[in-house]
């Protein structure tokens, strides 16, 4: 089968073996459409390592064409959404129901697809059961295709404490920063973000209560929505903006380290912190929050609208080129912005 492959310097396409099922729990699914993540962009541009040798690929949705004779609750022909965090259940972190820091059973790691294991920029996919969930009879493709980032989202939103009146800044508007609105605005935030690109704050325009380029984010307009306060909490999206957090988050509030920039470093200091009474949260992969997820992404099937591109698994290269803004298509606007794109098959 075609897949694409990760080979220490870039994304090849190359021919691998059809997995196969293997274990009694285990299930085929043929893959619908699978997400780029902006970890692959990260790997890609050399912020964060890729393992060689890895299928790519961790936001996934397919039909079941196969089970193990163990399987029970999924059949041929059910819709899924692939959970790619396979927490060994084994590792003393697991053992203490802290399946987000899972270490692996052999100390290495959490195995995720796409990331450590193979993934789903390929047609095929084999994953255990319990790593997999139906979807509702009526949710599109691109809607479920969005439970994954979402699980994180509300995750951090979870550990936050975030509820109903809180002051939330989004700094960044790339998907990750669009679902972080959709969420502060369903929990009943007052939200407000920024972002760069035209295109992609056009669409934060249309979710949050107020959003602009960072140079209009200033302590007049602030005052002008908040009153005499700042943030509750900040979310950096962009992983490179903790002194814009710093800045604006309230007294007692809570700054989100959320975007992945491995070779970002920001010197903090502790005294700020202490003094502020400001939390700064490091809150890890998604733990118990699928399901949340994949109910907020049939409440709220807008969600789907972040997929702006779907390309074969062989115009990749157009595709990885287009999200990192290199593509000079003139379609590339506030009225056509690229948000998310995503390989069918």
């Amino acid at each position: 089968m075609p897949a694409l492959v990760w080979n220490s310097q870039k994304l090849n396409l190359s021919e691998q073996d059809i997995p196969v099922i293997t274990l009694a729990t285990d299930v085929k699914v043929k893959i619908q459409m699978t997400g780029i993540c902006g970890t692959d962009l990260a790997v890609i541009t050399g912020k964060e390592p890729g393992v060689p040798g890895v299928i790519r690929g961790h936001e996934a949705v397919g039909t079941v064409v196969e089970t193990g004779s163990n399987v029970t609750s999924l059949k041929a022909g059910d819709r899924v959404v692939v959970d790619p965090n396979h927490s060994c259940g084994k590792c003393r972190f697991c053992l203490q129901g802290k399946l987000h820091l899972c270490t692996g059973t052999d100390g290495q790691g959490m195995p995720i697809a796409g990331l450590n294991k193979n993934g789903t920029f390929a047609p095929w996919f084999v994953s255990e059961e319990k790593f997999l969930h139906k979807l509702p009879e009526q949710m599109s493709w691109e809607a479920a295709l969005a439970t994954e980032p979402l699980a994180c989202v509300l995750h951090n939103f979870r550990e936050a404490r975030a509820k109903k009146g809180d002051a939330v800044l989004i700094l960044g508007s790339g998907p990750m920063g669009l679902l972080c609105q959709f969420v502060a605005k369903r929990i009943g935030c007052t939200t407000v973000s920024i972002e760069i690109n035209e295109g992609r704050l056009a669409k934060a325009q249309q979710i949050s209560d107020y959003a602009c380029p960072p140079e209009e984010l200033t302590a007049e307009q602030v005052f002008r929505i908040l009153g005499d306060k700042k943030f509750d909490i900040v979310i950096d999206a962009v992983g490179t903006q903790m002194e814009m957090a710093e800045q604006w988050v309230e007294r007692g509030g809570t700054i989100i380290p959320f975007g992945i920039n491995g070779r970002y470093k920001y010197t903090i200091s502790p005294t700020y912190y202490t003094q502020n009474a400001v939390r700064l949260l490091g809150a890890g992969e998604y733990l118990n929050t699928f399901e949340d997820a994949l109910q907020f992404a049939k409440d709220v099937p807008e969600v789907s609208t972040l997929i702006t591109r779907k390309y074969s698994l062989d115009q990749f290269e157009t595709a990885i080129q287009e999200l990192l803004g290199n593509s000079g298509n003139s379609e590339v606007s506030s009225e056509h912005p690229v948000l998310k794109s995503a390989f069918i098959f």
